[in-house]
């Protein structure tokens, strides 16, 4: 539940953000009668539209949030134009984002008190409405790791692949990610293993942690999967199959492992450009790439499984991960992952240390015994309990009354 908000004056909040975590924290801020609060977004629909019921695998908003449909058509085709030709896409993409939204937030300048914004897309036409506006509050929501720090854990792992880092997407997108943060005084990360990447390059910047924990009320009944004695143990892998994730030495724990008693599954697709690296796997009896599946189709297939696992070099916080606990699957980890906090305050896991094979074939062996994964489970309860007291929105809630008290 979300805290109520006491205040003399109702809060008035603009939400700028594309359609990821945003979505559920709209939904439970618009809730307290305390906050006005309005949101912007693209890549999405209206719930229960056409549009919705045409693609139901396109997130969905609600019918009040406003919706650029012009940007969201422009970012799939550059999306789309990336994959033909080569350009800068992720400059493109933020100069493109100016354009499209520069006239929107005139609309929002009446008494708005706090400006929440997702600093790619929104930063240019935030900074000259924050200029002319010195009283409003603006935070800044950074949802992934400082792309020097990020490239300090791939180099090694890319050099290893004969690739060159300067393909992976840290690299890639460093310039334009750090011009939008250019002299932002608020930051909202959600991990501390964010707020680390970033408290070196930014000292003068207040750094504010809301990890976002469990976004949704976990399913009444789940299914306890057990195993039997002849039975392998089911492992499920959720992201996008590339260094960056871990894969080629998840794929290679796998390898070394008898196939007739640990098997995994993969939803996501494979980086285009590392598919050689991956193509050795792609016939093991022991590993399935089920390719890309609809978010609603993973939460169905998920009790499915005994064990969640992602092998990150460097991740913010994984919803994936956030959504295998809820569904009270074990998780194995890295050191680089976010949610290694609440993992390890909890006791719901195995947490490795990168790119180690022999790290990660000892924590699926660690999994293959049913008690303790019981014993994790029994934890997990406890992690459920603990976001259902202190939930994502209500931390968001707490920083944003921080904002107005300085």
């Amino acid at each position: 539940m979300v805290e109520k908000f006491y205040t003399n004056y109702l809060m008035k909040t603009l939400l700028l953000a594309r359609p990821d975590h945003s979505t559920f924290l709209y939904e439970e801020l618009k809730k307290n009668p305390e906050i006005d609060i309005s949101y912007y977004t693209f890549s999405a629909f209206k719930k229960k539209s056409l549009l919705n019921y045409w693609k139901p695998s396109v997130k969905s908003v609600d019918k009040e949030v406003d919706i650029s449909y012009s940007f969201s058509f422009f970012h799939k085709f550059l999306y789309f134009l990336s994959k033909q030709i080569v350009f800068d896409y992720y400059k493109t993409e933020s100069q493109f984002s100016t354009y499209f939204f520069k006239n929107m937030i005139q609309k929002f300048t009446d008494e708005v008190n706090i400006v929440h914004y997702w600093p790619i897309y929104y930063h240019q036409f935030v900074r000259n409405f924050q200029h002319n506006n010195p009283k409003i509050k603006f935070i800044a929501d950074v949802y992934a790791a400082h792309p020097d720090h990020a490239r300090a854990n791939l180099e090694s792992a890319f050099d290893e692949f004969g690739l060159s880092i300067e393909k992976s997407h840290f690299v890639k997108s460093r310039d334009t990610d750090l011009a939008s943060l250019e002299n932002v005084e608020n930051m909202l990360v959600p991990s501390e293993y964010v707020a680390e990447s970033y408290r070196i390059y930014y000292p003068k910047t207040k750094i504010y942690i809301a990890n976002f924990g469990l976004f949704n009320n976990p399913p009444k009944i789940v299914k306890q999967l057990k195993r039997g004695n002849l039975s392998p143990l089911k492992l499920i892998f959720v992201g996008k199959v590339s260094i960056e994730k871990g894969c080629p030495y998840l794929f290679e724990a796998m390898r070394k492992l008898p196939n007739t008693e640990f098997h995994l599954d993969v939803i996501g697709e494979i980086e285009t450009n590392q598919i050689n690296i991956f193509r050795p796997y792609l016939n093991l009896p022991n590993i399935r790439i089920l390719g890309k599946l609809p978010n609603f189709k993973i939460l169905e297939i998920l009790p499915e499984y005994h064990v969640f696992v992602l092998p990150s070099l460097s991740d913010a916080y994984s919803l994936a991960v956030s959504e295998a606990l809820a569904h009270k699957l074990p998780v194995i980890i890295t050191e680089n992952v976010g949610n290694k906090y609440d993992v390890r305050k909890f006791q719901t896991r195995e947490v490795c240390q990168i790119k180690s094979v022999d790290v990660l074939i000892k924590s699926i062996l660690n999994l293959q015994n049913e008690e303790y994964r019981q014993y994790l489970r029994t934890n997990i309860d406890d992690f459920i309990a603990d976001n259902q007291e202190n939930s994502y929105p209500s931390k968001v809630l707490e920083i944003y009354n921080q904002l107005l008290q300085k």
